[in-house]
């Protein structure tokens, strides 16, 4: 069969997968408030380790200006993970490797990782990505990711571990991996070809494997993640040791709020802040999710919102909304941020829900706000999960359909940093 061509789509026609009613913006900077510098991406510390030690094996390699998508970090971050994947996959304790799939592709199809088959930049995906602002926090390294003033105290750390007696016993194995960054960077166009044997991909595999941390370097990570100064993380301290009252199955970022709070009553204004917003975020994304699973149990011919009202959870989800859009709105007014006014977003974002409602009015203008923050997500504007079939009559595009959830009332939508925490505490136990 020949190729054919399909009909054009103009560029507002592509997809916004992520967080379709703009939720997320708010309960981010609350949580930027709580514990700054961590996002919650991060899972495993040692890749800090990882990039305070690749300032050091990068540092006087220059950028090629023609060579934009492959910055010597970048390469660095690229023989990594490739030695992770190589030699570790096996091992269950590596999950949380950024990149692991994509990494695992580019190997299985072409046997290197280069920036077509990886990544171009760290601003997403990646390790140097996901934990720069932390490391920069800390100062490991520089807004350039070269060696940040505690860089080499947490080197000489990880090499002391490692029965090299130091920074310097080290500088043999940093020179060997810094000629292998040269190396792949020398290739045309770069790669990973630092022509090594396995022997070589372990050493360095091993060398940061997530959960092989030594004493001395685990407690400068501490050390660092405690500090009381300028540097210091917010809550941190205190959630990191809450973190021995609560195994695994029973961690929720509610009851450890409630914890947190006992605890330093000086966070009450900026948690309740947090709950109230919660709240009202809970119930317009179980209102969303009822009204979809809804919608989707009719085909062509399409659902018509107002009968929404007939739902006992859409009800019982949107009852009171306007309620909790006004608590929310004026407990954000309490919680001060130099970038921005969370109250001025709040209101600006949700004012559709500051009356109140019947149920299938609701429905129509939670329909009518998911196409307003669609639109908002580029120049071009995302597609709405639906499509419009008349003024009160939507279709659910088939990507969109999932089952029907129970509502959750009473918890969060969002995380607020207390995962990432945990699994601190766990590598560095």
């Amino acid at each position: 069969m020949l190729p054919f061509l399909t009909s054009y789509d103009p560029p507002g026609t592509s997809e916004g997968t992520l967080d379709p009613l703009g939720l997320y913006q708010i309960a981010d900077q609350l949580a930027v408030k709580l514990v700054p510098a961590i996002r919650e991406r991060m899972q495993r510390i040692r890749f800090l380790t990882a990039m305070a030690v690749g300032a050091l094996v990068t540092e006087g390699i220059e950028d090629d200006p023609e060579q934009r998508d492959a910055s010597p970090y970048l390469v660095w971050e690229w023989l990594v993970v490739e030695a992770m994947i190589r030699e570790l996959s096996e091992d269950p304790s590596i999950w949380g490797v950024p990149g692991t799939l994509v990494a695992r592709r580019a190997l299985h199809q072409h046997g290197y990782l280069d920036a077509r088959s990886y990544l171009k930049t760290p601003r997403i995906f990646g390790f140097h990505g996901v934990y720069k602002r932390l490391a920069t926090h800390l100062g490991l390294v520089d807004v350039h990711l070269g060696p940040g003033p505690n860089a080499e105290g947490l080197v000489d750390a990880w090499a002391r571990g490692l029965g090299l007696g130091g920074i310097e016993g080290a500088r043999p194995k940093l020179a060997r991996w810094s000629a292998a960054v040269r190396r792949s960077l020398s290739e045309k166009p770069p790669r990973t070809k630092p022509g090594w044997d396995k022997e070589s991909w372990s050493e360095l595999a091993e060398a940061f494997a997530p959960k092989a941390g030594k004493a001395r370097e685990k407690r400068f990570l501490r050390d660092l993640l405690h500090a009381a100064d300028d540097r210091r993380l917010g809550a941190f301290p205190t959630i990191w040791q809450l973190q021995a009252e609560f195994d695994d199955d029973g961690f929720r970022e509610e009851l450890l709020h409630e914890r947190l709070e006992n605890r330093e009553p000086s966070y009450g204004p900026l948690l309740q802040a947090i709950r109230a917003y919660e709240r009202f975020a809970r119930s317009l994304q179980d209102a969303f999710d009822v009204l979809k699973a809804e919608a989707a149990a009719k085909d062509a011919q399409g659902y018509v919102v107002p009968t929404i009202d007939r739902n006992a959870d859409f009800k019982r989800s949107v009852n009171g909304l306007h309620e909790r859009f006004e608590a929310a709105y004026q407990v954000l007014g309490e919680v001060t941020l130099t970038s921005l006014s969370l109250q001025n977003l709040f209101a600006q974002r949700f004012v559709a829900f500051a009356e109140p409602m019947e149920p299938g009015a609701c429905g129509l203008a939670l329909c009518a706000h998911h196409e307003t923050v669609q639109r908002a997500k580029s120049a071009d504007g995302k597609r709405p999960w639906f499509d419009r079939i008349g003024g009160d009559r939507i279709y659910i595009r088939h990507a969109y359909r999932e089952p029907r959830r129970e509502i959750q009332p009473g918890r969060y939508v969002h995380d607020y940093r207390g995962w990432p925490i945990r699994r601190f505490y766990s590598d560095l136990s």
